[in-house]
């Protein structure tokens, strides 16, 4: 594996796809714990945790790893081959920080405004990066990830609230229009991985084809990075406020 060659495309673009990357035995284990998942979630009927579509399909669920400590997820955030990329990009140890499932099934599956995550983990030096595991096939036509190619470079600018299920803050309309960076659809067969930058912009369309868009993320720091409390603080109130404006 090159690794000077991907840590290179990630800096440059800000993400880069390595194909193959799990294998689809991995993917069933990951299917297999996702149903035990969607149970968990459920019984605990708590919206921080997961997000219905308008068809009352699941479409997201969040924080896996705070309620779930073994199973196919769990296993594969440990897999020796992704965390050794990771530490490679990075020229340093890193830990898991967070699992999410990404569900958008078919017809009716929630668009994602653009947004940058680092706005949400506030992670001071941003040395962190999100892994999205395709566990379906996942493209423009089905609601696949957009990125706006190399705006990592701007570092983390401002959002606002988004009033959306599953993502809370976004980057404005008027700023997104104002930026100018060629807009990425990556086309991603089942066991590819993206890897992305906390910084790239990145957001989807709704799913409205005939085909589930399915993807598990997780979410890697340095060891050493540290986070801005006050900062991390400030998203949490505005997360409140989003749940509160969509449920109440």
């Amino acid at each position: 594996m090159n690794y000077k060659k991907i840590k290179s495309q990630f800096f440059n673009d800000g993400f880069v796809v390595l194909q193959n990357l799990v294998s689809l035995k991995e993917i069933d284990k990951i299917f297999e714990d996702l149903k035990v998942i969607k149970k968990i979630v459920i019984k605990k009927n708590n919206k921080q945790f997961f997000h219905y579509s308008k068809k009352n399909e699941i479409n997201s669920i969040h924080n896996i790893n705070s309620f779930r400590r073994n199973g196919g997820v769990i296993e594969i955030s440990k897999k020796k081959k992704i965390v050794n990329i990771i530490e490679k990009i990075f020229d340093d140890k890193v830990i898991m920080r967070n699992c999410e499932f990404f569900l958008k099934p078919k017809k009716n599956g929630l668009n994602v405004p653009f947004h940058q995550d680092n706005f949400y983990w506030n992670i001071k030096d941003s040395k962190a990066l999100n892994i999205w595991i395709a566990c379906s096939k996942s493209s423009k036509k089905n609601g696949g990830l957009c990125y706006l190619k190399n705006s990592h470079k701007l570092g983390t600018i401002n959002h606002e609230v988004s009033f959306k299920k599953g993502s809370s803050q976004k980057i404005s309309d008027e700023m997104i229009k104002k930026i100018n960076f060629k807009r990425v659809f990556p086309k991603l067969n089942v066991g590819d991985v993206l890897f992305h930058h906390c910084e790239i912009i990145h957001g989807s369309y709704a799913n409205k084809s005939n085909q589930d868009r399915i993807g598990l993320a997780i979410s890697y720091k340095s060891k050493m990075s540290k986070i801005d409390n006050l900062k991390n603080l400030k998203y949490k109130l505005s997360l409140k406020k989003n749940l509160k404006k969509i449920y109440n």
